[in-house]
């Protein structure tokens, strides 16, 4: 049995994103069942109270380290904003902690980025990053027909999100466009954003349009374009030399090329599991990977140095408007989250 603390619980009542991550955690905790939450820190007691009541967890704490070093789990989920990552990461690795399942977006900036990848290489800790949408079959199936070439040589990738921006949503696409591309790092990236310090949410300032357009080393192009929508009704479009491949927004899959449209079978949406297979939960499925890995299976798909390498793209965008220049990868020096000196420059 694996003891498992939660660091950031959420507010709750409010289904399983936004302000209440953590109980999508427990959710996967209790399903696998070779998890016991032993303890859990958040700065609101009423959070705490209400967490503890509906998972009847007995140990609390307003100081995680304080839980982490009386309760010494196994595995810590740090689902809190991603400018709070850096040090709780650290004083996980510090502290011996087996595994760290890390929230989206991973980081402000690829300073921290990389020094929880090393801290955590440095001390032994696997640590994941919550890009469990590698594990739908939908984006399994668009994969698979990308790389046998169903719709011809790959041409470019195309993503739009709506709200809220290329960090907190578009992560997800950018991750999913570099695993339909083996995970082969990126070039380069060109990025444009329109950011007056207006919107801020998560703890951190957000763009009110923006723009990624990142090169890969085989010529392919991925473009990631947030808030404001497109024509029609594809979350992600695989564009090739002899068609598409469209991730459809109610969950179809469909293929255009030389034989006409048709539709693939998919056991998920973009977003969970379809009625009949709850059981291939990609959360549930993100949480197995990180024990197989504890105990010697190979790196999963959903490793920090890869959620390391689709931070870098959102960052590079940023960086690339800051810069007003193409930004070449790797992108190893960054302290800051580049939008803060946009929206300051406007200011």
């Amino acid at each position: 049995m694996y003891r498992v603390a939660i660091i950031g619980v959420g507010r709750g009542g409010q289904g399983i994103g936004g302000h209440s991550i953590g109980y999508r955690h427990a959710m996967s905790y209790q399903a696998q069942g070779n998890c016991e939450i032993v303890a859990v820190a958040d700065i609101s007691e009423e959070n705490l109270s209400r967490f503890a009541t509906e998972y009847n967890v007995g140990a609390t704490y307003a100081d995680y380290q304080q839980m982490i070093a009386d309760t010494k789990p196994d595995i810590v989920s740090v689902a809190t904003y991603a400018g709070l990552h850096r040090p709780m990461v650290e004083a996980c690795a510090e502290a011996g902690v087996r595994g760290v399942w890390c929230e989206k977006p991973f980081a402000l900036n690829m300073d921290d980025g990389i020094a929880m990848v090393e801290a955590c290489e440095r001390t032994g800790t696997k640590m994941i990053v919550d890009h469990q949408r590698r594990y739908l079959h939908h984006f399994q199936e668009a994969k698979r027909l990308w790389c046998e070439g169903a719709v011809g040589d790959p041409v470019q990738i195309f993503a739009n999100v709506g709200a809220p921006d290329m960090m907190e949503w578009g992560t997800h696409w950018l991750d999913t466009m570099n695993f339909l591309m083996n995970d082969e790092p990126a070039s380069w990236v060109l990025g444009q954003v329109r950011c007056t310090g207006a919107r801020r949410a998560y703890g951190h300032v957000q763009e009110e349009h923006g723009l990624a357009y990142i090169g890969f080393a085989d010529g392919t192009r991925g473009i990631l374009e947030s808030i404001e929508q497109i024509n029609g009704d594809f979350a992600l479009r695989l564009i090739g030399t002899d068609g598409f491949i469209d991730c459809k927004q109610d969950g179809r899959l469909r293929v255009l090329n030389g034989d006409g449209w048709r539709d693939v079978p998919v056991r998920s949406n973009i977003h969970s599991p379809s009625a009949g297979y709850e059981a291939e939960d990609a959360w549930l499925a993100a949480l197995q990977a990180l024990l197989d890995w504890l105990e010697g299976s190979p790196e999963p798909e959903v490793s920090a140095r890869k959620g390391l390498a689709t931070t870098e793209l959102y960052l590079a965008a940023y960086e690339s408007a800051r810069r007003r220049d193409r930004v070449d990868l790797p992108l190893t020096t960054q302290a800051e989250l580049p939008l803060e000196a946009i929206a300051e420059k406007r200011a």
